[in-house]
Formats: C-alpha cells, structure tokens, sequence
C-alpha cells in the first residue's frame, strides 16, 4: 500500500478510528523508536526476498486475509457491485487525498444494499450514509439476535445479543427504522439496460442443528 498502518489505515474508516489521532500518532512514534516503513513494497516484485535474509537478522512475516469471499450467483459480474473492501479503501484512499467525494465507488443518490453483517458490513453501511445515498439496506444470512443472552451464550462469552452498531442507528435515524433484513442470502442479480445491477431477488433462509448439534442452513 502507499501507507503504514494495513488495515488500521484502509480497512477501518474514519467514523471508528480517526487516522491522525490514532494511526498516524502511533506510526510516527514507532518511527521515532527506530521503525523504517517502506510503501509501495511487495516481497518477489520489487523486494528480493533473499536480501531480506542478507540485511536483516530476523525477518516477521504479517499478511492479512484481504482475499474476499465471493458470491457465486447469478448477474455477479454486474457493474455497481463491489467488494467490501475495494469500496472501504477506495473510500479512505480518496478522503486522505484530499476529499470523498474523489473516490471511484461513490453511493451519493443511489440505492445501497449491503450483503453481510458483523464489523464490516457496519462500516460499509456507515460509509455509505456519509455519502448520502437514497436509500439503505443490510441483508443478514443469520437470524435476528436475541434481546438477552441465550442460555449457551454464557459470560464471559462475546453477548450475541440484538444491538444497534453506529452504522445502524445513523441509518435508523435517518430512515426511520434498522436497516436489516434476517435470515435471507440473495439468490440472483438483475441488470438494467446498461448492463448495470438494477434488482436483487433475496431468498429466506432457515438455521437447522443436526443430530451433533452443528448448524446447518436451508433456502426456503
């Protein structure tokens, strides 16, 4: 990347983990205990790997999953649909530059939905707000959490509980309601006449335990 700071700096945006105050504070201290940071650096392409072992008297490999998990249905290809990602770093990239309303993916006006839940989900729907877009919905393939703790979701376990994470309650406050739907995956995409998605068909979604008690999922 051509910054410090992996997915701290690109993955997470700026409503959660401001880049100045927290990031880039932390970086330049590390860089003032010794750290050299070099950007634009891929092991194999630019960097020998045996130079590596030639300079240095221990070398750390850290690699982060930025592969993304796909969604092998129908009208996938479509133009308007993007990775989590692609969209959060793009996003970032271009607020850091100098604005961002200077990034590719822009939701400014349009109908967003976003597929998943968990942190991720969260920030794409948070991104998306702040780039005003029309309208906003989250689809969730597990079904709605509890209000309280279920009896095998014990303390100190995580709380799998029903709440409402930053992205969410600007959404609520703005549309009127959460934007999630439970319990359902999407099925196919539909494409307008330019080749771009137009419609999603969604599918529900039942959560079984076989004999071992392992969770299964059914489309309905």
């Amino acid at each position: 990347e051509d910054r410090p700071g992996g997915l701290l700096m690109y993955g997470i945006p700026n409503p959660k983990l401001d880049k100045q105050e927290v990031v880039m504070r932390r970086i330049q201290l590390m860089e003032q205990e010794g750290i050299k940071f070099i950007c634009n650096a891929a092991v194999g392409d630019n960097v020998e790997a045996q130079l590596l072992l030639k300079d240095f008297d221990a070398v750390v490999v850290c690699t982060g999953a930025t592969v993304p998990r796909d969604l092998p249905v129908e009208g996938r290809g479509l133009q308007g649909i993007h990775f989590a990602m692609e969209y959060l770093t793009a996003s970032t990239k271009a607020l850091l530059a100098g604005g961002a309303d200077m990034t590719p993916i822009h939701a400014r006006g349009r109908n967003v939905v976003v597929i998943g839940g968990g942190d991720t989900g969260t920030d794409c729907v948070a991104t998306a707000m702040r780039h005003n877009c029309r309208t906003l919905t989250q689809i969730e393939i597990l079904p709605k959490p509890p209000l309280e703790r279920a009896p095998d979701n014990p303390w100190p376990e995580w709380p799998r509980v029903y709440v409402l994470d930053y992205g969410q309650q600007e959404a609520a406050a703005k549309f009127g309601a959460d934007p999630r739907g439970y319990s359902m995956t999407v099925k196919k995409f539909i494409p307008d006449a330019q080749g771009r998605v137009k419609e999603l068909v969604t599918v529900g979604v039942r959560w079984e335990k076989d004999a071992s008690g392992a969770l299964s999922q059914k489309q309905l």
